[in-house]
């Protein structure tokens, strides 16, 4: 598997957000660094070695986006309703008779 970078990382938590409808400020986005931030401390150093199958972007990666509920409220996403309420009515056909 490719190893992600940390833009890569950065970029995915950042649309994640936007496309989330969170307004990214520049407050949010040193937030969204102190997220990074805080998930490679608990991953330890970057190196150059991929243990296992995944790689540490891979890592560092999911580690963020666990931590995300953390740090920013995301808005409920709404679903819209597959169909308009079904309700009982002529669609204009004339009777036999």
């Amino acid at each position: 598997m490719e190893e992600i970078s940390f833009q890569h990382v950065f970029s995915r938590v950042y649309n994640y957000l936007c496309e989330a409808g969170v307004e990214m400020t520049s407050d949010r986005c040193r937030q969204m660094l102190q997220l990074i931030d805080d998930a490679v401390a608990e991953d330890g150093e970057i190196s150059g070695d991929a243990t296992g199958e995944r790689g540490y972007g891979a890592r560092l990666l999911e580690s963020t986006m666990s931590r995300l509920p953390d740090y920013f409220t995301i808005p409920e996403a709404s679903t819209p309703t597959v169909a308009p309420p079904l309700c009982r009515g002529s669609i204009g056909y004339r009777t036999r008779g």
